[in-house]
């Protein structure tokens, strides 16, 4: 009944409907392109709207790379220019202090005149006097390790060279002879070599391990230059 009373109805109008399903596909067809070309305009606009800030984006980051890369190969520069110069100074240090080590075996152990005298005390004093001095200029280059055991070598050596400077302070302003004042301060020099001996025997014997590792390290940068 209700397929054909619709039937009915299309037979009534005849070739209307055909004209009509014709002219509602046709409007259809230009909305759809309508639609479809207004959608893609919207679409190129975003796209093109986020390749420009995609763009942009690169760009500033470029940028901000390579300002970063140039401070950074500046302060490299300045970094290895610095460690170069620093380690140069670290060898000569310990090269003084190697100089003066061998100079401590000498007069301590090797040299005839100061065992004949037994002018150990003498021998020590101008020793711990020229190692105090290098290693307070230089104090930068040398190891944290030997740092501390000059530390100790000279906490435990201060009371006595402060009694070797009262005792020659004194001798100078009484004016007594030479003599005396020396035989007085070779009293005191030798307390500061019998205290102080062991912490002068720690000091070397971490100069020795340091100079094994600079050593090593010398000719570590010379087979890296070689290859």
């Amino acid at each position: 009944m209700y397929w054909e009373l619709i039937g009915s109805l299309l037979a009534s109008l005849g070739g209307a409907s055909v004209i009509i399903a014709g002219f509602a596909h046709f409007l259809g067809k230009i909305w759809l392109e309508r639609i479809s070309k207004q959608t893609a305009a919207k679409y190129d606009a975003e796209l093109l709207a986020l390749k420009a800030e995609s763009e942009f984006a690169l760009s500033s980051f470029k940028t901000k790379a390579n300002a970063e890369l140039k401070n950074r190969e500046e302060f490299n520069g300045i970094s290895l220019e610095v460690y170069q110069g620093f380690f140069k100074n670290r060898v000569s240090t310990y090269l003084e202090l190697l100089k003066i080590k061998n100079a401590y075996t000498t007069k301590m152990n090797e040299d005839f005149v100061t065992e004949e005298t037994e002018d150990w005390g003498n021998a020590y004093y101008s020793i711990y006097s020229s190692l105090r001095k290098l290693v307070i200029e230089n104090q930068l280059y040398i190891s944290n390790e030997l740092e501390q055991r000059f530390s100790f070598l000279r906490m435990n050596a201060a009371d006595y060279i402060k009694e070797a400077d009262k005792t020659e302070g004194y001798s100078t302003g009484y004016g007594n002879d030479s003599n005396i004042t020396q035989e007085q301060l070779s009293r005191v020099y030798q307390k500061l070599a019998t205290e102080t001996y062991q912490e002068m025997e720690d000091f070397f014997n971490q100069l020795d391990a340091d100079v094994k590792k600079l050593r090593s390290r010398i000719e570590m940068d010379k087979n890296e230059q070689t290859v």
